[in-house]
């Protein structure tokens, strides 16, 4: 990166690449590939699926952060505002993120060509005994991820916490690995 004498100019910058994570999401038939549907727990949903978290040639300013909400797919078969972690990559006790990379704008899949895996973050979740009207108690995970992406001079910050215990882990990725 190259920083101008305008401070204004280094403030807004075009992304060169674009940047997602690796979700599990419900599985939209026409849309998505068949290669792609998981049937789990009476849902369909599709694996190696991207969310992105900026596309190439987005302007960005320095110090922007994209707030996404995950749930294990487990647990948001219904629910559109949260989106899925992968069921082989997340579990009760353990949420991980795997971060992708691509020259291209359009992309869907982990598997897409020229889309390169950059990072991965993981993050321990807590399992949350719920307790009924019965006095009986079931273990239930309850936790919600929120995962901020944060785009700074020379890397993309990344903060996965757990929105019911707080727990949080980081990682960063430099945009030199470009």
């Amino acid at each position: 990166m190259c920083y101008g004498a305008d401070p204004v100019s280094t403030m807004i910058r075009q992304a060169r690449t674009t940047y997602a994570v690796c979700v599990t999401r419900p599985f939209v038939r026409g849309r998505d590939s068949l290669r792609k549907l998981v049937r789990r727990d009476g849902a369909e949903w599709c694996q190696d699926a991207l969310d992105v978290l900026v596309y190439a040639g987005q302007q960005i300013c320095l110090g922007d952060t994209v707030v996404r909400r995950y749930s294990p797919a487990a647990l948001s078969s219904s629910s559109r505002a949260v989106r899925s972690l992968s069921p082989t990559e997340s579990s009760s006790s353990r949420a991980v993120f795997d971060v992708y990379r691509s020259d291209s704008r359009e992309v869907r899949y982990t598997t897409d060509s020229g889309v390169v895996r950059v990072a991965s973050l993981a993050l321990d979740l807590d399992e949350a005994e719920d307790v009924d009207r019965s006095g009986t108690t079931s273990s239930t995970s309850t936790s919600v991820v929120e995962l901020r992406a944060s785009f700074g001079g020379e890397e993309l910050r990344l903060c996965a916490v757990d929105t019911v215990t707080g727990r949080a882990a980081r990682t960063t990725v430099p945009f030199a690995c470009q």
